[in-house]
């Protein structure tokens, strides 16, 4: 994600194209990137090292990095 100095942040990095335009769906668990249109779902496994983790579906909508290895929680569908 870009650096607050950087100016305005405009959301979630997108995990195909690197640009910040991911946004959650109208399903839980769902992002869609508006730049580039992947869809990706936010699993309860890390997809790098396996380690389960608890999905908090209230919580921030940035909240989808792996707590052990720090990889993203996010599977394109």
């Amino acid at each position: 994600m870009a650096d607050p100095a950087d100016g305005p942040s405009l959301g979630m990095e997108c995990p195909a194209c690197h640009e910040p335009w991911l946004r959650p769906s109208s399903l839980a668990g769902r992002y869609r990137c508006v730049s580039c249109l992947h869809r990706f779902e936010l699993r309860s496994v890390c997809p790098h090292c396996g380690e389960h983790g608890t999905i908090v579906r209230m919580a921030g909508s940035e909240n989808v990095a792996c707590n052990v290895c720090g990889g993203s929680m996010l599977v394109e569908v």
